[in-house]
């Protein structure tokens, strides 16, 4: 890691380097910047929102993936590890990187959520597969959502605090309630089984 912190790195440098590394790497303005681990409510929103999308995506192109794919971002040279990515472009299994990133969710904690909600969201802003930005709160039963508008740009819609989060990709739509993203957290009362 000693070298990693005393070089400023390019895209295409970090990416080699960190393909050698056994531990994850986000490049943030040029510094390799080590991803640290979450908390259990962290891992368990995450899980969850993967787990729910994965039967509501079967049979269409897009599949949902946890942190393990990155997103490089060609246009400032960092590179982003999201919670959850909804990849809608070709599956090449050996590929570290989103084919097509069209939404990616971050979970957020009371140190990483002013980050994730402005600097994170610059950067997916500047992928244009992406079509929405979905932040989720660990303390409460809150999303907030940003969507890709006319002017190509992710615009704040109204928090989510009861219901579903609407997904909107080519060609279909999906719901994901927030009952599935908290379970198990205590956060929202269990639903009664189907």
């Amino acid at each position: 890691m000693s070298e990693a912190k005393a070089r400023t790195w390019n895209l295409s440098e970090f990416l080699l380097w960190e393909e050698e590394q056994e531990r994850r790497y986000e490049l943030v303005e040029g510094q390799a910047v080590l991803m640290a681990g979450g908390t259990q409510a962290h891992a368990l929103i995450a899980a969850n929102i993967v787990s729910s999308l994965r039967p509501l995506l079967r049979g269409s192109p897009c599949r949902p993936s946890g942190s393990d794919l990155r997103i490089p971002i060609v246009e400032t040279g960092n590179v982003r590890y999201p919670d959850v990515t909804i990849d809608c472009g070709p599956f090449r299994p050996e590929a570290h990187d989103a084919s097509q990133p069209s939404v990616v969710f971050e979970v957020l904690s009371q140190s990483t959520g002013w980050y994730d909600q402005t600097r994170k969201l610059r950067d997916y802003e500047r992928v244009p597969s992406i079509r929405q930005y979905i932040c989720v709160s660990q303390s409460e039963p809150r999303v907030s959502l940003w969507l890709r508008d006319g002017a190509d740009r992710l615009v704040s819609q109204d928090d989510i605090l009861a219901g579903s989060v609407a997904i909107d990709l080519d060609g279909f739509s999906l719901e994901l309630p927030l009952a599935e993203i908290y379970d198990g957290t205590g956060l929202v009362p269990a639903q009664p089984p189907a």
